[in-house]
């Protein structure tokens, strides 16, 4: 199965996106390809992994709802085999969702061209603007977009976070995934509008076409360049655009300097580089769990910008790797929150379901399936208290709750007398500066160790860990 996997991962192109639409995760400007990425992590990761991502009873009334399975709002006291039976009797062939378009290599090297070239406005140019793009996020309300290229000049228009920019660009460049064109012009661009972008171009780089939108009394209008191929940017005082002659090096798109596409006015405002205003997130309210439903739910723009990893698509072990274990968990939640779980079953076979299901609740009968963990948690105390003056440890979170261990687990130490940083010499006698917790990150990946530093003040998150149990060590 892996090699199939990975035949169909190479589908996904080197522009995909990971945005927030509409209180939706949408994968690649489409809908269909966040399905058909959500079908590859259950795929790659395994149905147990996704199954354990939501309550027990939940996936019980969507295989009730979808399949016509008996009620397994519980499996107490359900006949395993008949159950099972139940499930192989399905005669089902599970979704496996198409990839629209076919994104092409060149179209990689003109996005990239672009990006720079307005990259060197900024920098060249001593802070004519700034711009981004790449996968940083565009914040316009609840929207999280990842537009090709962003280019901006601060308040009072934006606001730059480290994660993300908060507030209408001047300037937003957005490449047309192919099979996604209707998307880009009837959902992105009326948020653009309604947002107040003054300028979006949209490339579409199959056609060797580029749409000037600017933005007039509150609706976009199309621009056209003059007769010598110049297109004034108003948002952008003294810049001049020259798109004709991009397509004139279409053959030779190797990070052109940014006076081939644009001209800068001897007299345009210089600005000063715009400071970060911090994160921008309250991380101690991020979701732990994800409020998965039959039906969708809605996902508010800190939980997105909490769990969504940077958009590298890889494969790794035979499965999707964006962002490693974390990232895929991310992705998961929120995609299952995208489609609910009455939607989400379709994705495999009932069979599997319910061997997942059932799997779980054998674990969770076994008195002794945390014990390698307690194992760990008890071995990692003692190192720490062996290198470090530690006052107290407690453990918390998953290792103390009532619910099994699962691929996503991780045992959370809560430490009093945690030390900054730890400084020691290597074998080569080069100084080096080593945290505690990324000394005990290495000490096992999974079950993942976390440490908190209860010297410090605990986020609401953390207090809610304690409150709900701990255990002394």
């Amino acid at each position: 199965m892996a090699a199939s996997l990975l035949d169909n991962y190479h589908a996904w192109s080197p522009g995909s996106k990971i945005e927030l639409v509409n209180g939706q995760l949408i994968v690649g400007d489409s809908l269909v390809h966040s399905r058909r990425l959500l079908s590859q992590i259950l795929r790659g990761w395994g149905v147990e992994a996704i199954a354990a991502l939501a309550p027990e009873h939940l996936w019980g009334e969507a295989l009730s709802h979808t399949f016509g399975a008996p009620m397994l709002t519980s499996l107490d006291g359900i006949d395993a085999s008949a159950i099972q039976q139940w499930a192989d009797g399905i005669d089902y062939q599970p979704e496996n969702p198409p990839h629209h378009g076919d994104w092409r290599f060149s179209y990689s090297q003109l996005r990239q061209a672009l990006r720079m070239a307005m990259f060197g406005l900024g920098m060249r140019y001593e802070k004519l603007g700034q711009s981004l793009g790449g996968g940083f996020v565009h914040r316009l309300g609840q929207h999280g977009f990842m537009p090709d290229v962003l280019f901006f000049r601060g308040e009072p228009r934006n606001r730059l976070y480290e994660y993300y920019l908060e507030g209408a660009a001047d300037v937003v460049v957005e490449f047309i995934q192919p099979g996604c064109e209707e998307y880009t012009h009837t959902v992105k661009k009326p948020i653009y509008q309604a947002a107040g972008v003054p300028e979006l171009w949209i490339v579409d780089a199959a056609q060797c076409q580029i749409e000037l939108w600017r933005l007039v009394d509150g609706v976009y209008q199309r621009q056209t360049t003059d007769v010598a191929g110049r297109y004034v940017v108003y948002s952008v005082p003294g810049l001049t655009f020259l798109p004709d002659k991009i397509w004139l090096a279409k053959d030779d798109w190797d990070y052109p300097l940014e006076e081939t596409w644009f001209e800068v006015a001897a007299d345009a405002p210089r600005l000063t580089r715009l400071p970060q205003m911090g994160e921008g997130v309250d991380w101690s309210k991020a979701l732990l769990k994800f409020p998965v439903a039959l039906d969708s739910v809605a996902i508010a723009f800190d939980d997105y910008i909490y769990w969504c990893p940077e958009a590298k698509f890889e494969f790794v072990n035979g499965r999707p790797d964006i962002g490693g274990r974390e990232g895929i968990k991310g992705l998961a939640g929120m995609l299952m929150m995208t489609f609910g779980l009455a939607e989400v079953v379709k994705l495999a076979h009932p069979r599997d379901w319910v061997a997942a299901l059932l799997a779980q609740r054998r674990v969770a009968s076994d008195p002794n399936h945390k014990a390698d963990a307690w194992k760990l948690a008890r071995d990692a105390a003692t190192f720490l208290r062996d290198h470090y003056s530690i006052d107290r440890i407690v453990v918390a979170g998953d290792l103390v709750a009532p619910e099994p261990l699962n691929l996503w687990s991780e045992v959370v130490l809560v430490v009093w007398g945690l030390p900054e940083v730890e400084r020691t010499r290597s074998e080569s006698g080069r100084t080096r500066y080593t945290s505690p917790e990324a000394i005990a990150r290495q000490l096992n990946d999974h079950p993942r160790i976390r440490l908190v530093d209860a010297g410090k003040d605990l986020t609401s998150t953390e207090i809610a860990l304690l409150n709900s149990g701990y255990v002394e060590l």
